[in-house]
């Protein structure tokens, strides 16, 4: 008679994303996910053919945890509030957003999953509904460009004020020029 499963597979991830959190993309093996789960490397073997797969799932439930941050509202403006709750983000968890972003390209998927959510958030500020799809890719894609660049820099501790009130103040500022910049290159 086989063991019974003693954790499910949410439990599995739950606990791989602990460690992808707490150790980062090269910490998140079978053995410390079994050490989180405080069991033998078992249960992860019994969800997953491989920790290929475990990482996709860890590093998926990353992403929603950034979704959160890029839908709060972090000011009185949708775009802007999604900008600062991906740097926030990349501050408050920079392991996290290394493992999104930063450490390996077979996590494009996620980022792509990502960034369709964030357009999908986009299309909620009513300032550009009247845009046409193209320009407001175009505008999007030049803001991702500088918050990653932000955000990237947050991760890594090299901006000297993390306040939330510079992190609103820089984006808005950069923000206000692209989008002028994107108008008027549209009409």
């Amino acid at each position: 008679m086989t063991p019974k499963i003693q954790f499910a597979k949410p439990d599995v991830v739950q606990a791989a994303f602990e460690v992808l959190k707490d150790r980062g993309l090269s910490g998140l093996t079978a053995r410390n996910v079994a050490g989180q789960l405080g069991s033998s490397t078992a249960p992860v073997y019994a969800h997953f053919d491989n920790m290929k797969e475990l990482e996709v799932a860890a590093v998926r439930k990353a992403r929603d945890l950034l979704i959160d941050y890029t839908s709060r509202p972090h000011t009185d403006r949708v775009f802007l509030s999604m900008g600062v709750g991906i740097a926030k983000f990349a501050r408050d968890h920079a392991r996290l957003y290394r493992a999104i972003f930063l450490e390996r390209k077979e996590f494009r998927i996620v980022v792509d999953e990502f960034l369709q959510a964030l357009t999908s958030e986009f299309a909620k500020d009513p300032r550009f509904e009247a845009m046409a799809d193209e320009d407001s890719k175009y505008m999007l894609t030049k803001m991702w460009v500088f918050t990653h660049g932000l955000a990237s820099l947050l991760c890594v501790g090299l901006v000297d004020d993390e306040s939330d009130e510079h992190i609103v103040s820089i984006l808005d500022s950069v923000g206000t020029v692209v989008i002028k910049a994107t108008i008027a290159d549209c009409r």
